[in-house]
């Protein structure tokens, strides 16, 4: 598993993502729970494609180390996954 950093293509914490464009050259992305303020959001490549000219969202590959870090300023107890996926926060209606 690969890990990305991009940016949504709209101002703020929604818009599109390079999600598609992927799709296109063959590759398999998917976007996690974990968006920023400033509209970055961690994502997860688990076929390759080329990454070259995705400038709208501003795509970079990540660590596992830095996607974690990103992950937990937004949520503490984010941890990787043995699937290589980091967990989230509960859902709003889970009591725990």
């Amino acid at each position: 598993m690969m890990y990305l950093k991009w940016k949504l293509s709209d101002e703020g914490t929604w818009g599109t993502g390079p999600e598609e464009t992927i799709a296109d050259r063959g590759g398999l992305a998917e976007a996690s729970w974990a968006v920023a303020g400033d509209g970055y959001r961690i994502g997860y490549l688990t076929q390759t494609a080329n990454l070259d000219d995705l400038d709208t969202w501003d795509v970079s590959e990540v660590t596992e180390a830095e996607a974690l870090t990103f992950c937990q300023a937004l949520y503490v107890d984010a941890e990787v996954l043995p699937d290589g996926t980091i967990s989230g926060p509960p859902p709003d209606d889970d009591p725990s």
